[in-house]
């Protein structure tokens, strides 16, 4: 096995004392290292060596914690959300770095800490003041006040398996810089599925100093947005996605010189197999920014790059995810909670700049229409899409998201199928131990819905998701199915239908070029793709164990466009004798 850059698992162990020669060659040989020297762990043993953290008369330390919070013992899943204000800095200063602090009996229960810097409006910074010296509230739920939307740029991303990060000695975030760099919001995940009332004061230990290093540094975040329509099918032995940001986007925001890369975050939850950063220059691919072919959803480790990478004005970025999801029986969605996924990277560069965020999701029409639906009952598909990209006004006090869920319930009929949602086999449930485990889930993205919080299955799968609310009115063959009993129907075994969606979904990317202050910086827009996803060769084609005409259509620009909607309407038997068989092979 070739050692490279990727993350490692490695098992060690450790004697009481240095062995010598005779141990080795010795009739006894060496001790044994004892049932307490020994472990295993997670490590990128290829490298630069970490920063060292720094010393000196004029480094200083601020603790960003919580305050005695009770983690509520009726909720398996908690988001706190906390703000600060910088310990009286008079001037400019720079962060050198940070490490987590972690209460004794929250190791296995805080996932993420994320720190956001907040870019209030005059007429916010009171409200921000105040809200410092409170405990917080519950992150992006109707108890967090309104200003705190302000805090959307990530300065630091921790997860379990980290033991922080200190930057280079020519690079500093900023603190202090007037209203600017001066309050943050401190954004905690809490796992909890045993449901055990804990009492947490987690949180960073950021240092600072007032000796200006050579440049401001700044985070840039790319992906996949975060949203149920990044989709990811069961029984996958290696699915892939893409998150792709547009040339457009660099070239107005980035400097003439353009950005030096020094570390990268990867990030993908428990489904996440490999991962990459790539980079691309007027068509053509350079060497990746960072790899991992084997991704540890444990271990989240900012990876310092042997060499600082410049991205340039009109460069492209695409994030890369590639999931394994063989051991699920149900799609698995976008979201924030360990059991649905993600696709982000988090690239720490110099200089800072204006954009914050440049993510991608596939066009809802496109999702809709690549798996085969045209309409649904009472609402058109400009409607859907608002509802995905929440870009309607509240009216009346109820929101485009739930005047849209009354209207499509309007419709429901006593002909509206039951959903049929199979019951999972033995051994299919996710792993409670792994669910333990952090995440970084950063809410970068505030377009897209949050769906199925709370549900096993992900967003959208179950009986509270926005997909089961839509029911489908064209084509005919699919009326009356809610879009979870669609999806819920479809072969997902069959290697050659989910490489061709594969294909398909990843062409056509709506990209988001954000500012720090949530702004569009360029008017979202949608580009297509070529090649983003290998055919398999000829020679490496499987064997169908469900022979029908049903996959002809994979050769064609949508599954089920055209003649494929006769052919599914032919097959519909067929399917189901497949299904059937598939969930007893």
């Amino acid at each position: 096995m070739v050692l490279g850059e990727d993350t490692i698992r490695v098992i060690w162990a450790m004697g009481e004392r240095d062995p010598v020669i005779d141990d080795i060659i010795g009739v006894s040989g060496l001790e044994w290292h004892g049932a307490q020297n020994r472990g295993s762990r997670s490590l990128h043993l290829r490298g630069p060596p970490a920063v060292l953290e720094p010393h000196g008369t004029d480094i200083y330390s601020w603790d960003v914690r919580q305050e005695e919070f009770i983690v509520p013992d009726n909720m398996d899943t908690v988001y706190w959300c906390r703000i600060f204000k910088v310990p009286g800095l008079t001037k400019k200063h720079h962060m050198l770095g940070y490490e987590p602090v972690i209460t004794q009996d929250s190791h296995r229960h805080v996932h993420h800490m994320l720190l956001y810097e907040c870019a209030p409006k005059s007429r916010q910074i009171p409200l921000l003041e105040k809200a410092a010296s409170e405990r917080g509230a519950a992150c992006y739920s109707p108890a967090m006040p309104p200003e705190w939307d302000s805090c959307l740029t990530p300065i630091v991303a921790w997860a379990v398996g980290s033991q922080g990060e200190f930057f280079p000695e020519h690079v500093g975030i900023p603190l202090g810089e007037g209203h600017r760099s001066t309050y943050f919001m401190l954004e905690v995940h809490y796992d909890n599925p045993s449901l055990k009332r804990l009492r947490d004061n987690s949180g960073l230990k950021i240092y600072y100093t007032p000796n200006l290093r050579q440049h401001d540094a700044g985070i840039l975040s790319t992906g996949i947005a975060v949203s149920p329509l990044h989709m990811i099918p069961p029984q996958q032995p290696g699915y892939t996605t893409f998150g792709y940001c547009p040339s457009q986007c660099t070239n107005k925001l980035l400097p003439g010189g353009g950005i030096k890369v020094i570390s990268v975050v990867l990030h993908s939850h428990m489904a996440g197999s490999r991962m990459e950063l790539r980079h691309l220059r007027d068509g053509k691919e350079l060497p990746r920014i960072a790899q991992d072919k084997h991704y540890d959803f444990n271990y989240q480790q900012a990876r310092r790059l042997p060499r600082e990478v410049a991205v340039l004005p009109g460069d492209e970025l695409v994030t890369e995810c590639v999931y394994k999801t063989v051991n699920r029986s149900y799609p698995t969605y976008g979201g924030y909670s360990t059991k649905q996924e993600m696709c982000l990277s988090f690239a720490l560069h110099y200089p800072r700049t204006p954009l914050s965020a440049c993510h991608s999701m596939t066009p809802v029409e496109h999702f809709f229409s690549t798996l085969g639906v045209d309409q649904f009952y009472g609402v058109d598909m400009p409607a859907v899409e608002r509802l995905f990209l929440k870009t309607g006004s509240p009216d009346n006090g109820a929101s485009d998201e739930e005047k849209l869920r009354q209207l499509v319930k309007s419709f429901r009929t006593t002909t509206t199928p039951t959903p049929s949602v199979f019951d999972a086999p033995v051994g299919d449930e996710w792993d409670d131990e792994a669910n333990q485990r952090a995440i970084l889930a950063l809410k970068a993205a505030k377009d897209f819905t949050i769906e199925g919080e709370g549900d096993p299955e992900g967003a959208g799968a179950g009986p509270g998701g926005l997909f089961a609310d839509l029911v489908i009115k064209e084509p005919a063959q699919f009326r009356n199915r809610t879009f979870t009993e669609h999806l819920l129907a479809l072969p997902w075994s069959e290697s050659d239908f989910t490489s061709r969606l594969e294909e398909v979904l990843s062409s056509h990317h709506m990209a988001f070029c954000r500012l720090q202050d949530d702004q569009l910086a360029v008017p979202a827009d949608v580009f297509k793709l070529e090649n983003t996803t290998a055919f398999l060769n000829e020679s490496e084609q499987p064997t169908s164990q469900c022979q029908h005409e049903f996959r002809e259509d994979l050769d064609q620009q949508h599954l089920f466009s055209g003649a494929a909607s006769r052919l599914v309407m032919d097959c519909s038997i067929a399917l189901s004798i497949c299904l059937l068989v598939f969930a007893f092979v």
